[in-house]
């Protein structure tokens, strides 16, 4: 198999140093909850992300794509996606 390209590479490395990369990926994309349990599921998420040397790359790189799903730097989608709208609002 041959290795990936550099930059795709290196778009991604901020990842491995996540706090999120030991803990399971439902903690962040909970899709079977809603209400109070999703809210303490997304709540649950962000002490992850709140404590993760990576916390801004991450927000910001959710943030650009956009990131549609999950919690992304301690973020939620509905969050990132009223960001986005304040954002374009103020451009």
């Amino acid at each position: 198999m041959s290795e990936p390209p550099r930059a795709l590479e290196s778009f991604w490395e901020w990842q491995l140093q996540g706090r999120c990369r030991a803990l399971p990926a439902h903690i962040f994309f909970p899709d079977d909850h809603r209400g109070q349990a999703l809210r303490k599921r997304e709540e649950k998420a962000k002490r992850v992300c709140r404590g993760c040397p990576v916390l801004v790359t991450c927000r910001e790189h959710a943030l650009q794509l956009p990131e549609r799903f999950g919690v992304w730097g301690a973020m939620t989608a509905r969050e990132r996606a009223r960001r986005a709208q304040t954002d374009s609002r103020g451009a």
